[in-house]
């Protein structure tokens, strides 16, 4: 019976080792299951300690038990998703589009034309030059407004932020007008 004890808890200890050991992150980081077009923006992945702080425009791909996987998000291409740590931040000019068991998946949206929609959380960030057109009980949609022509007027959400080179015009019961002055 002791034997079998020791047995398991030395198994556990060697596995748990090996999962977290430097080599397994480089091999992981080497294999071709990743796509070209995410390889191509960034590889970068390094482990930290799990007390560590996140550097700006990183995020945590998972934790194990005292470290963490982060991402270097520089250069991600419009459009790029990641499924990311529960806990991580979430980068300037991304946005968290849906909540999972494990984590949360965040797409990068600058880059996006004048109208595009899409629906986040409640509690994702906003990026600059984007509004929110329709607020729901756990998620809103946001649009980019970035080209919209001189003088457009927008009925948007209440709580919506204004963009840069916009203004305020009045509210309504079920939002706010604003109007772009920007010349693009």
């Amino acid at each position: 019976m002791f034997k079998k004890m020791v047995f398991s808890a030395l198994s556990v200890a060697v596995f748990s080792a090996v999962l977290t050991s430097p080599i397994q992150a480089t091999s992981v980081g080497g294999q071709e299951d990743h796509s070209l077009a995410s390889a191509r923006w960034s590889s970068d992945e390094e482990w930290i300690r799990k007390s560590a702080a996140v550097p700006a425009g990183w995020v945590v791909i998972r934790e194990d038990l005292g470290s963490k996987l982060i991402k270097n998000t520089a250069g991600a291409p419009y459009g790029e998703e990641l499924r990311v740590s529960k806990y991580s931040p979430v980068p300037q000019g991304w946005v968290v589009l849906r909540d999972e068991l494990a984590g949360r998946v965040i797409k990068y949206v600058i880059g996006a034309s004048y109208r595009t929609e899409f629906n986040v959380t409640k509690f994702s960030p906003i990026p600059t030059g984007w509004v929110v057109s329709r607020e729901n009980y756990d998620s809103k949609t946001i649009m980019n407004v970035v080209g919209a022509p001189y003088g457009t007027r927008l009925l948007v959400s209440k709580y919506s932020p204004v963009p840069p080179g916009w203004i305020y015009e009045g509210q309504v019961a079920n939002g706010k007008y604003i109007k772009n002055l920007n010349r693009y």
